[in-house]
């Protein structure tokens, strides 16, 4: 099987800032934490949440973690 892991995020329309949230959202940081890592102030955390969830058309932040790992975006 080839290894999509770079066409994914691409193909979905994910920045390099939507996929840095999302590994620190798989991490389990909380919105503050992953507000002071990135610079940004909280409501854009959870509205980089919300668009990932609707480029990758997931339901909650547990199934876009999942939808991460399974197409690579994520190591364990």
């Amino acid at each position: 099987m080839e290894n999509n892991n770079i066409a994914i995020p691409k193909i979905m329309g994910l920045d390099e800032q939507e996929i840095k949230a999302l590994e620190l959202i798989a991490e389990g940081l909380t919105y503050s934490e992953i507000s002071q890592k990135l610079n940004l102030n909280e409501n854009k955390i959870d509205s980089i949440r919300k668009n990932l969830m609707v480029k990758t058309k997931t339901k909650n932040s547990a199934s876009l973690v999942s939808f991460a790992y399974k197409y690579g975006l994520l190591k364990v």
